[in-house]
């Protein structure tokens, strides 16, 4: 349906609404904003809706701003009320309102492969899934479609002021996916199923080479290959605790599983196992 269609079928519910309302018997006139609708030009109605939205009448803004884009969906001023409607819901700041604002983005960026500030729609895109990500320990659907979404910005707008944003968020729900796949191996280390805890550690290793608790991670690969009586390479991860994290309170919990087997004092240095994935 075009613009002009659109627009005339609006028209036309909104003066069959008034019509009707007159013709009821109770005499009353359609309300201010179906007036104003009827008889405002798009730019005064896109500007309303805009200071409404930003005095916080978000629903009453919303009525503004849908019109002028429903009815000029193919104009500068109804792209524009899109993305305020998306960015009003945003702005909500709740899990339903992340929800709904996600949906205008996309609408917005399926429908304006060429609009100036798709950068911005495509970063409020991704940011949408950013902000219903779940704890480590939850499903993390959401963290892999932001890290998605924030590298499509990247890909498409590569100098984009927004890419820089996305790089750095990235890096963080990237930190986050390894935690939760840490905690899997954590689960199944405490549960006795040690060959697959070291499996998982490893995969963690290979996967995750900026993995920001490496410390932890290298700490419990050695007790779980400990476990394995797989003592010598147990203790080439007790060492990279101490030589990569010696501040850290994994390298005095290192230190003290190495006093326990050899009762003296741990080297300063070791063999460092390379678990991580080969160049093909």
């Amino acid at each position: 349906m075009t613009a002009r269609r659109i627009g005339a079928v609006l028209l036309a519910a909104l003066l069959a609404s008034a019509a009707a309302c007159q013709s009821s018997g109770a005499g009353k006139k359609p309300d201010k904003i179906t007036q104003e609708l009827l008889t405002q030009p798009k730019e005064a109605l896109f500007e309303k809706g805009k200071a409404l939205i930003a005095k916080k009448k978000y629903d009453q803004g919303r009525k503004y701003l849908n019109y002028v884009f429903e009815t000029y969906p193919n104009e500068t001023v109804g792209r524009e009320a899109l993305l305020l409607v998306a960015d009003s819901y945003f702005q909500q700041k709740s899990a339903a309102s992340y929800t709904e604002a996600r949906y205008r983005y996309r609408d917005y960026l399926n429908r304006y492969p060429g609009a100036p500030n798709r950068d911005y729609a495509r970063y409020q895109f991704a940011y949408c899934y950013d902000k219903e990500h779940e704890t480590p320990d939850r499903d993390q659907t959401a963290t892999r479609e932001a890290i998605e979404q924030y590298r499509a910005l990247i890909r498409e707008f590569p100098d984009s002021g927004y890419s820089g944003a996305a790089r750095e968020r990235i890096r963080r729900l990237t930190d986050l996916l390894a935690e939760h796949d840490f905690g899997v191996g954590y689960f199944y280390l405490r549960k006795g199923s040690t060959a697959s805890a070291l499996s998982r550690f490893v995969e963690v290793e290979q996967r995750f080479p900026d993995y920001g608790s490496r410390d932890k991670l290298f700490f419990y690969q050695a007790q779980a290959l400990s476990r394995l009586g797989r003592t010598g390479e147990a203790a080439s991860y007790y060492n990279r605790v101490l030589e990569e994290f010696p501040q850290s309170e994994f390298a005095r919990r290192a230190r003290k599983e190495i006093g326990k087997k050899t009762g003296e004092k741990p080297p300063a240095a070791s063999v460092v196992v390379d678990t991580k994935p080969q160049s093909q």
